[in-house]
């Protein structure tokens, strides 16, 4: 047998890994082709929660009916529907310097800013879990209002079947924004106060809370 040169094995060599390159597709590119997302994106989801939940109205302080600055956008608990959890998550847009919870005329608790700091974002259920059907009224002042000057929110729990329906629901579901994205999504315009009693408890992604949006003039 003829013995090879050593150039021209290297010839040989060099070919070969050049052939393997060009007909094998790389391992990172099979993975690309392959991959499936997580979940749904989150933006088509928000746009269909917007379709059918609509744009939350504020509600004016005091006596303010067209200054922007006096009004307040409550997104969790949604306003106008009744509760369906029974610790949900408190959530104004913008500075507040109060809110209260109030039932009668007793206030339960209230959280005031101080003078260099306001209250922004979700605050958790801060009292004992509403009962089915308990009333109560959320009182809200925003950055900017007057002592006195509070927008009210008054609200009632849903009944035992829906809140406890509700519950089981939040824990199949977890902190999982796949498994939340999953469920909404399947949800139809009839089933709005669902969707709005589940966004309003603790383990909901605080990005779809956050993409509900009011509608100021």
């Amino acid at each position: 047998m003829t013995e090879l040169s050593p150039i021209l094995m290297r010839v040989i060599a060099t070919a070969v890994a050049i052939s393997y390159a060009i007909t094998m597709p790389s391992f990172a590119e099979g993975q690309n082709k392959n991959e499936k997302p997580k979940s749904p994106p989150a933006a088509s989801l928000i746009q269909k929660l917007r379709s059918f939940l609509g744009l939350n109205p504020p509600v004016a302080v005091g006596g303010s009916r067209s200054d922007n600055e006096k009004m307040v956008c409550l997104v969790s608990p949604w306003p106008g529907t009744p509760i369906g959890v029974s610790t949900p998550v408190l959530m104004a847009l913008g500075p507040l310097n109060e809110m209260r919870i109030e039932k009668g005329d007793q206030v339960l608790w209230q959280q005031r800013a101080s003078s260099t700091k306001a209250i922004e974002g979700a605050i958790l259920w801060p009292i004992m879990p509403l009962e089915p059907g308990e009333k109560i009224t959320l009182r809200v002042r925003p950055r900017g209002a007057s002592g006195g000057d509070f927008a009210s929110f008054n609200f009632q729990a849903a009944d035992a079947k829906v809140l406890e329906e509700n519950q089981e629901q939040v824990q199949k579901m977890g902190d999982d924004p796949s498994n939340w994205n999953k469920f909404l999504s399947q949800l139809t315009p009839q089933q709005a106060p669902i969707a709005l009693g589940l966004l309003s408890s603790p383990q909901a992604p605080t990005s779809l809370r956050q993409s509900l949006q009011c509608n100021f003039p």
